[in-house]
């Protein structure tokens, strides 16, 4: 009786001390003598009290819930245990936790349980949505709310109703976000249940339609609300959603204090995601304030998250787990087949003799064999093409984060562009004005100098964000153009002359020395030359640079000097190399020079993805490697491997 009088977390209305006064008695109550039964539903009703505040905890009691229920064969125990440790699971081993609640769900329609089958697809629905699956983690949502309603739990379907507002709110369809977000609302508010999670779906919204002051309100409420339940989880969800919108104002201060109380929270819960999406969010805003130093270790923090709940073969063998699911399905139904079909052949053997018919027999069963082994060939094809189909699509939605954060660097020059273009319309006026007034033959000099260095600036900038928006085009290609044959002396001679050229031109009177050591004899390689041109030029470029910087400190007797060069390895394999006498880079630098984003130039004259690109092209695209060795103040050597034909 004291069980069922004791509320669950997600219908607990009372404030944070009695929160804590629910838990320390369910605590005590362990302690007391009672049956197993009643011991399974008291460990799983602890484990969701710690779900909010502590998952690991959770996942401890949860563990023990299901070992006690499958020891005394409590199927409906066992059930309810394998959905609370999916949900102490679900941020860090989001594949386990589908394989749990998938476990749950047919226990739940075994024994026709609808209250569990409800939570258990409420549950299969959220991991659909993490993975950006629309249809099928709203069938899910949507049929876990048809269950709870043929139940009548009030309760429960606000719930529900709040986790579709969600995901449409995910998905930017924001009317149906609205509609179904106050549904729940109204809902809550009438039973006197928690708003914490619909107070922030309110948020998002209002903050999407641009409502700012309306979504501030919101998102603060459902802070106190989080804080006075000790709600960690929501409480992170309010924390983001507030540095979101005040990064969405151009406010960096206010969204960097937010989004760290957002990690933090995550942090404290062991909340995966949280610490993630806070991660995205400093990420952008310290690259938006220029420091570097901070946006790349949140960077590395938010590459090592998404790697730890998104990585290759995580993604595979999550969306692997329905596909077993339904294989599973298949071998009892063939195990079924086998059973029948080894009684037969028992009867076969007893009714027929000779040599002939035990002859056939085997023919018959060879066919059969062939055709299941048929069977299992198309379902291997199937199961390899989800992959493929899997780990595209976790790529373009990781492009689209990165893509998300891109759009921060293009913000810089395009506000110098806008900058210069309106002094310049100021100078046009003034001068207008002054011609009017009095010819002054050196105000106008004077103005018309302000006009060409604004116009300079303007078309500075502009190709500043052109060289943003190639890069991330090229990092964007998911096709791959053939590969030909192709002399990569020729190659390499061209794209040093080109880069040559191109360096003359945007520093006239620079002058340089470029050699070439190419092997004679080098063979032809299969290559796509379009893109192995393109790091050519990229590593020329960046050497003729590097001469030219330290051209500019006028070293008695320096001349500047860049080599390319090709030849084979014992191995057989390729190599290509640009040498320069340049300056060279910091040991502290060198581990970095493949970033992304990364680059050694002044703020202005590099977008940080050429090397990145170029890393990019040789090692997927052609299965090589690049590498790069440098020695400070005495120059550096890229070396470009391309595998044996």
């Amino acid at each position: 009786m004291v069980l069922l009088l004791l509320p669950r977390l997600a219908s607990a209305q009372a404030p944070g001390p009695r929160w804590h006064s629910a838990l320390d008695s369910l605590q005590a109550l362990e302690r007391l003598p009672q049956s197993d039964s009643s011991r399974v539903q008291l460990l799983c009703r602890i484990s969701d009290q710690l779900w909010a505040s502590d998952t690991e905890a959770a996942a401890a009691y949860s563990r023990r819930a299901l070992a006690l229920a499958r020891r005394t064969h409590n199927r409906a125990g066992e059930g309810a245990a394998l959905n609370r440790l999916g949900a102490a699971l679900r941020e860090s081993n989001l594949a386990r936790a589908l394989e749990l609640f998938q476990e749950s769900l047919r226990l739940g329609r075994e024994l026709r349980d609808t209250t569990l089958q409800a939570q258990n697809l409420r549950s299969i629905g959220i991991i659909y949505v993490y993975l950006r699956d629309r249809q099928l983690g709203l069938s899910y949502y949507f049929e876990g709310l048809r269950l709870d309603s043929l139940l009548g739990d009030e309760r429960r379907i606000a719930v529900d109703l709040s986790n579709i507002g969600l995901a449409y709110d995910l998905y930017d369809e924001l009317d149906s976000a609205a509609y179904y977000q106050q549904r729940a609302y109204q809902l809550a508010q009438r039973l006197h249940a928690s708003t914490n999670y619909i107070l922030y779906g309110l948020g998002n919204v209002a903050r999407k339609q641009g409502h700012f002051a309306e979504a501030r309100e919101y998102y603060r409420r459902s802070v106190v609300e989080s804080k006075r339940r000790r709600h960690l989880r929501s409480l992170n969800f309010s924390y983001l959603g507030l540095a979101a919108l005040y990064q969405q104002q151009q406010q960096s201060d206010s969204s960097i204090y937010y989004a760290r109380l957002g990690a933090q929270a995550a942090r404290q819960n062991g909340f995966l995601r949280g610490v993630l999406n806070a991660s995205v969010l400093l990420t952008q805003d310290f690259a938006q304030r220029g420091q570097l130093d901070s946006a790349f270790r949140y960077q590395k923090l938010l590459v090592t998250m998404k790697d730890t709940l998104f990585g290759q073969e995580k993604v595979m063998r999550l969306q692997n787990v329905d596909y077993l699911e339904r294989q599973r399905a298949q071998e009892a139904i063939v195990a079924q087949q086998a059973i029948h079909n080894r009684y037969q052949t028992y009867g076969l053997l007893v009714g027929l003799a000779g040599l002939g018919l035990l002859l056939a027999l085997r023919l018959r069963h060879g066919r059969r064999m062939q055709r299941t082994n048929a069977a299992l060939q198309a379902s291997l094809a199937d199961l390899k093409q989800a992959q493929l189909m899997l780990v595209q699509r976790e790529k373009m939605a990781f492009l689209g984060e990165m893509t998300a954060g891109v759009a921060h660097e293009l913000q810089n020059p395009l506000s110098f562009v806008k900058r210069f273009a309106e002094v310049s319309t100021e100078l046009v006026d003034e001068i207008n004005g002054a011609q009017q007034l009095a010819r002054d033959g050196n105000l106008e000099r004077d103005i018309l100098d302000g006009l060409k260095q604004n116009l300079l600036n303007i078309s500075q900038h502009g190709q500043r964000a052109t060289a943003i928006i190639k890069g991330m085009l090229e990092h964007a290609r998911t096709g791959q153009a053939p590969r030909e044959l192709t002399d990569l002396n020729e190659l390499a001679r061209q794209q040093l002359e080109l880069a040559y050229a191109g360096t003359q031109q945007q520093f006239p009177g620079f002058v340089a020395e470029v050699r070439t050591e190419l092997e004679p004899a080098l063979p032809a390689a299969a290559v796509v030359a379009q893109d192995l041109g393109r790091v050519l030029l990229n590593l020329c470029t960046n050497a003729l640079y590097a001469v030219r910087q330290r051209q500019q400190r006028a070293e008695v007797g320096y001349v500047p000097t860049v080599t390319i060069g090709s030849g084979r390895l014992p191995d057989g394999r390729l190599h290509l190399w640009v040498r320069d006498n340049g300056a060279g880079i910091a040991p502290e630098v060198l581990p970095r020079i493949f970033e992304p984003f990364f680059t050694t130039k002044p703020v202005g004259e590099g977008t940080g993805l050429g090397l990145s690109l170029s890393h990019d092209i040789v090692v997927n695209g052609h299965q090589g490697q690049l590498e790069v060795t440098s020695r400070p103040g005495e120059g550096t050597e890229f070396r470009l491997t391309l595998p044996a034909s």
